[in-house]
């Protein structure tokens, strides 16, 4: 018999925390131990979702995906130079911090994606928190990996060490793309689990950031100069729950 439970919430394309700051996940499709794992997975992303059995309960970001699923994130900001971002749960970061120096969408927008855990080469997977209980962990260090939280912040000046150039806002690395139409990643029509559009209920259980596999992604390596604070200065800042979707 299933113990999951009913979720209700807007199924999204993105999840936002304002318009300089969205996140999207979805399957890792790269590296070959994420593919093989994947085969028939799904995620999905929900905002402002509740589960049914506790309606007071508001859950502004949700992300939804089969058990074992390896996902990618990617992280979008704006920011004339590049930007940096940390992914952590309350237990441990997934990244530190990484940086997004790449060449800039109209608008300033830059993106940058992962699928590993930076310290270590493995995978980000999502697994059903209380099939974990019973490998030495207890329930208050689990209820630390069922979210976590995206936090962007704007670089100032970085050298990059392969050019042997120093760039900042009067120098940049890439010349300004011209404008385009003013859109919003929340364009695009939204998809339920049952590929329908509008509300959608979700039959969930509790589920947890997971390392596990091996993943093959290569980071740019960058000296950063100067930055804002991390922790004082933000872009933005954006939190995400983890459900396992009823497979029975």
């Amino acid at each position: 018999m299933s113990s999951s439970h009913d979720l209700d919430g807007r199924p999204v394309d993105w999840l936002h925390d304002n318009e300089n700051l969205s996140v999207r996940f979805g399957l890792n499709v790269e590296d070959p131990d994420a593919q093989r794992r994947n085969q028939g997975a799904h995620v999905r992303m929900f905002a402002d979702a509740r589960l049914r059995i506790a309606p007071d309960r508001l859950f502004a970001n949700v992300v939804a995906a089969t058990r074992g699923a390896a996902l990618s994130i990617e992280v979008r900001s704006r920011a004339l130079l590049g930007f940096g971002f940390r992914i952590a749960t309350g237990a441990e970061p997934v990244v530190d911090r990484l940086y997004a120096v790449g060449r800039p969408e109209p608008g300033d927008y830059r993106s940058a994606t992962v699928r590993r855990f930076q310290r270590d080469n493995q995978l980000i997977t999502v697994e059903l928190m209380r099939a974990r209980l019973s490998d030495s962990h207890d329930r208050d260090a689990l209820q630390r990996l069922w979210s976590c939280e995206i936090s962007t912040w704007q670089v100032r000046q970085f050298l990059d060490p392969v050019a042997g150039r120093v760039y900042d806002h009067r120098h940049l690395r890439f010349p300004r793309p011209a404008a385009a139409p003013r859109t919003s990643a929340r364009a695009g029509a939204t998809r339920s689990l049952n590929g329908g559009e509008g509300a959608a209920a979700a039959r969930v259980n509790a589920g947890v950031v997971w390392a596990d596999g091996s993943a093959e992604q290569r980071f740019e390596r960058i000296q950063v100069q100067a930055e804002d604070d991390p922790l004082r200065e933000r872009i933005g800042l954006l939190r995400v729950h983890f459900f396992v979707t009823d497979a029975d």
